[in-house]
């Protein structure tokens, strides 16, 4: 007979196996508070992609933001890493939105 578990224990586990997915919707769902409304009302996550050991994060924009984005992407990984207190993404590139 098996111990009955309280989810809260069982959580982690689960959530463990998919981190890269989970740290992925943790940026999304706190990317005010990461990057500041002055960036996220301008872009948002696209992509995390592993390449060659390295995580690229895609954020997407228009292209009147894109030019400026691209100059702010070292300022935008050291406050996306300072979030997750680790080197969290190594490269960020950006991409033109269709929808803004």
């Amino acid at each position: 007979m098996s111990k009955t578990k309280k989810i809260s224990s069982l959580i982690p586990k689960i959530f463990k196996s998919f981190s890269k997915d989970s740290k992925l919707l943790e940026l999304k769902a706190n990317w005010d508070d990461v990057v500041g409304k002055q960036y996220s009302s301008r872009c948002y996550i696209h992509s995390l992609r592993k390449i060659n050991k390295k995580n690229i994060l895609t954020i997407e924009s228009n292209a009147s933001d894109l030019l400026e984005l691209s100059y702010s992407s070292e300022s935008l990984k050291k406050k996306i890493n300072a979030y997750f207190s680790k080197e969290f993404v190594d490269v960020i590139k950006f991409k033109k939105s269709l929808q803004m």
